[in-house]
Formats: C-alpha cells, sequence, structure tokens
C-alpha cells in the first residue's frame, strides 16, 4: 500500500541550501524531478522581486552541475537545474527508495515537501536512513491509499490547478469565451505569457494521465 507524507525539511538538507543561504526572500516550487543514480535534476519556478540576485546565486553556486533557463516571465522564471547526487542528503535518500515528490516549495528556509512511497517498509527505510545520516525533518501529515494515481492530482502542480480552476471560474473556456488571457492572468497577478505556460503544461499532464491511458 502507498504512503502519501508531507514533511519539512531543512534547507541545507534538501537542495538550493548555498543559493537559498544567500538569497532567502524568493519562492520556489519545484514541478518534477528525474533522478538517477549520478544526479538529481529538478524544474522549478522561482519568483520574486530578488530572482536577477537569485539567478546570480544560483549559478556561482557551487554544487550546481548544469543551469537552464527554460521560461523567463519578469520576475517569475522556470529552470532546469542539475546536482550530482550526494549520500547524506534527503534527496538522495527519495532518489533511492524509488519515492516520488508530488510537491515541493520553499521561502528561503525550510522546504516542505509532499512524497509518495511505494510502501511503508520504503517509508520506514527512509526514517532510518535519514537517522543514520542525522538528518533533521518534521513528519506533517501522512495517509495510506490504495490508488496512489489519486495522490499525483494525474501531476498537475499547485500552480497549475490553480490556473486551470481560475481560468474555469472566469469562464475562458466557455463558448463563447467569457473572460481573456490578460483578465485570468490578472487574478492570478502574473503576466499572460506565465498563464498561458501553465495552462498548456496543466492541459499537457491532464491529458497524458487520463486520456492516453483509457482502453
Amino acid at each position: 500500500m502507498s504512503v502519501l507524507t508531507e514533511f519539512a525539511v531543512p534547507s541545507e538538507e534538501f537542495i538550493l541550501h548555498e543559493t537559498l543561504e544567500r538569497i532567502s526572500d524568493i519562492h520556489v516550487e519545484i514541478e518534477r524531478v528525474v533522478a538517477d543514480s549520478e544526479y538529481v535534476t529538478p524544474y522549478f519556478w522561482a519568483s520574486g522581486e530578488s530572482v536577477e540576485r537569485f539567478e546570480r546565486a544560483l549559478g556561482e553556486d557551487v554544487t550546481v552541475e548544469t543551469i537552464t533557463l527554460l521560461e523567463n516571465h519578469d520576475n517569475e522564471r522556470f529552470y532546469r537545474v542539475s546536482w550530482r547526487q550526494r549520500t547524506g542528503t534527503v534527496g538522495h535518500a527519495v532518489s533511492e527508495l524509488k519515492a516520488s515528490i508530488l510537491e515541493a516549495t520553499s521561502d528561503g528556509n525550510d522546504w516542505y515537501l509532499k512524497l509518495l512511497f511505494p510502501s511503508e517498509s520504503s517509508l520506514t527505510e527512509f526514517h532510518d536512513y535519514c537517522s543514520s545520516y542525522d538528518l533533521s525533518f518534521q513528519l506533517i501529515r501522512m495517509y495510506e491509499s490504495r490508488h496512489p494515481n489519486a495522490f499525483g492530482k494525474y501531476e498537475v502542480t499547485p500552480k497549475q490547478r490553480e490556473a486551470l480552476v481560475t481560468a474555469l471560474d472566469s469562464g475562458y473556456f466557455s463558448v463563447p469565451r467569457g473572460a481573456t488571457l490578460k483578465h485570468v492572468a490578472g487574478e492570478l497577478d502574473i503576466s499572460p505569457n506565465a498563464l498561458s505556460t501553465r495552462l498548456r503544461r496543466g492541459h499537457a499532464n491532464l491529458i497524458t494521465n487520463t486520456l492516453r491511458h483509457e482502453g
């Protein structure tokens, strides 16, 4: 039986520690993470007035292997960044135990992670791993489910969900259309380009994890 958990983790025990230590007034939200035995590669949004300084600090972070800027919308940017896997970190534990990171956000100090473990035993192994390396974390919530796909919300991120629901409620998807892209973007306080990106990615995730799997 899969287990969904929510953790608070100090920034120094996950990723971006050196960057966030220098630039704390920034909001970071990870959309997805690709990991193997050598590298962990998160795709994430960084937003805030200090995003320019954040990008400079990211470029000077000695723990970072590669940085790719994928989207740039005013004070909100989307990156792909690679780190070499290091034992004794929460990220390495997640990768080793085949857990899935469903949500990950940081406002400069702690990371708030929503992790899906494939079984209760893998959660126990995660706890043992963290204890053996003296890693700090706070378990906030834990759930069990026989339907793990429900936890993933079809891999739609919180920001994508917010954009899709706001657009729906505003009449953006109605025929005839009841709201413009600019109007919906104004309600979310983001640029029309950023909203368009979120809607496209949200639609792609919904279609991939619903219609493509039917039949």
